[in-house]
């Protein structure tokens, strides 16, 4: 099937299979081929490019994204989905489905075996609203060597995720590993059924290695946001202080007046 994302394909796949969106899962179908074509663009993807995507749903970015990309590995947690899947882009030769969890994927390994062939890999999702923290952060501590990351999120949380004011645990993860940008703002009214709210597409660039040590430190440090750092590392140094000294820290700072660079630093004493 061609344009899988015009509405009319959509009704048409979702009444043939009787099929309604989870909400288990977090699920609105984009019925917009405009809005799918501009998030391909987005990408900056070429055939020397294979791309992850999480949650294919009914296949409609999968569709553009193969025009594309030299290769499409997708992951779908909805196994209701195989048959609509076999349908809407079974003759793509260029696309693989994995029915398995997202956030029990070794990805680390998933994208060291696919880097043999193609120069580059990158993440492309439409995350569920509920689990969007905790994907970004299972991509980045994993570790893969990706390029980058563009998924479309709740815009209440790309705005956050982008502000250079606010900070959590997951933006410094952010920050340790490369850049972050809000690039396309996404009206509701382009899903099926249309969400209470609307949606951006933020992009992540990748640069550098994530340390896993730095999860340890950023879960103590913010453990509790009202406490000085001071007092929410104490009980993972035994000489808080002195580290803090060390690394040019002042012990009355709240956790999120440290920039990245001081937690990289405090990895050093893990």
């Amino acid at each position: 099937m061609k344009d899988i994302a015009k509405k009319s394909n959509t009704m048409y796949l979702l009444d043939k299979y009787q099929l309604k969106a989870s909400k288990k899962y977090g699920q609105n179908f984009l019925i917009d081929l405009n809005t799918i074509k501009k998030i391909v663009e987005i990408t900056h993807i070429d055939k020397q490019t294979c791309v992850i995507e999480i949650g294919p749903g009914i296949g409609a970015l999968t569709e553009q994204l193969s025009y594309r990309a030299g290769k499409v590995l997708c992951f779908e947690i909805d196994t209701r989905l195989k048959d609509v899947l076999k349908e809407s882009i079974g003759e793509f030769d260029n696309i693989e489905i994995i029915f398995q969890d997202f956030l029990t994927v070794d990805l680390k390994k998933v994208v060291d075996e696919l880097k043999q062939t193609y120069s580059k890999v990158c993440v492309v999702a439409n995350l569920p609203y509920y689990i969007t923290s905790d994907i970004i952060e299972h991509i980045i501590t994993s570790s893969p060597q990706l390029d980058s990351i563009h998924a479309m999120v709740q815009k209440e949380v790309a705005l956050k995720l982008t502000d250079e004011n606010y900070k959590s645990p997951l933006i410094y993860m952010i920050e340790s590993v490369g850049t972050i940008s809000l690039d396309m703002n996404v009206s509701r009214t382009v899903f099926s059924p249309a969400p209470h709210v609307d949606s951006a597409i933020i992009s992540i660039h990748i640069k550098r290695e994530y340390n896993q040590k730095l999860t340890y430190v950023l879960k103590c440090a913010f453990t509790q946001k009202r406490k000085t750092i001071y007092n929410n590392l104490k009980d993972i140094f035994d000489n808080t202080k002195d580290v803090l000294h060390q690394c040019g820290i002042d012990e009355k700072l709240r956790p999120e007046q440290l920039k990245i660079e001081d937690y990289i630093k405090l990895t050093q004493f893990i």
